[in-house]
């Protein structure tokens, strides 16, 4: 599955494998002003080098070096000579094979290695300049790109929807809660996030998401009193599990969410 979607000044790129008739995860890239800030996963690569062929790139960069963000790299780079950017301590994982789950190479496919330049504090398309903003939350490289004149935030895997309930296993609820609060004081006014939702009224819906996720710090401390397992919280909180834990080898689960928020008690 291959998308593309216009809005006024940017364009929002949807990528995503089918498996057994449907398209379990997305991955969204986005087209600002000549540059796209992220290249998705490796099993779309193709269709992306269709896309930028057609049009002037001055360059890609990417959020962080997750293989969901980082797939085209190569591809584009060797044919379209478009050079790629990433942050400083993400350019020596991206210039290597990484080891992926094999849910992770039957969604996206492993990306090839590829030799990619470090961010700086800002990124200058045509018309614009991007703020570089390391958030470090979801994972330890990731960045967040800010157009301040307009207001728009475009949050990779830092902000994917104002309510989320699982979590990849190595993933803090402190680190997520401490970006939330970062990224409500750039008083954003769009969300441009990987999951492919453009939220407006960025600021509201970031407190909301806040408020939600406080609430659930509070719950999960009161049950951890009660001396409940991670397992009897989700189904207190959510009714049960996601699919997607025995689809990931329980890599991404509302468990793993919980667990989370149970790091904080310690």
């Amino acid at each position: 599955m291959f998308k593309v979607k216009k809005y006024d000044g940017f364009t929002l790129i949807m990528m995503g494998s089918s498996i057994e008739g449907r398209v379990p995860y997305h991955v969204a890239l986005y087209h600002v002003d000549g540059v796209l800030i992220d290249t998705g996963s490796y099993l779309g690569r193709w269709d992306l080098l269709d896309y930028a062929a057609g049009r002037d790139i001055l360059m890609a960069v990417n959020t962080h070096h997750h293989i969901d963000h980082i797939g085209a790299n190569k591809l584009l780079l060797d044919r379209l000579r478009i050079p790629i950017f990433a942050p400083g301590s993400a350019v020596p994982v991206i210039a290597k094979t990484q080891d992926i789950f094999p849910y992770q190479m039957e969604l996206w496919g492993r990306p090839e290695p590829c030799p990619v330049n470090p961010l700086g504090p800002t990124v200058h398309t045509k018309n614009h300049i991007l703020k570089v903003l390391h958030t470090g939350g979801h994972s330890p490289d990731h960045v967040v790109f800010f157009l301040s004149e307009k207001g728009w935030l475009f949050t990779g895997d830092e902000f994917i929807t104002e309510r989320p309930n699982a979590a990849r296993k190595d993933e803090d609820a402190s680190q997520s809660l401490r970006v939330l609060r970062m990224l409500l004081e750039l008083n954003p006014e769009y969300l441009m996030t990987s999951s492919g939702t453009v939220y407006a009224d960025a600021s509201a819906v970031l407190k909301r998401s806040l408020r939600y996720l406080e609430g659930i710090d509070e719950q999960i401390r009161a049950m951890k009193k009660k001396n409940m397992s991670a397992a009897q919280m989700v189904v207190a909180l959510f009714g049960g599990e996601t699919p997607l834990k025995a689809f990931t080898g329980g890599q991404f689960s509302r468990e793993n969410f919980v667990k989370g928020f149970l790091k904080r008690c310690r």
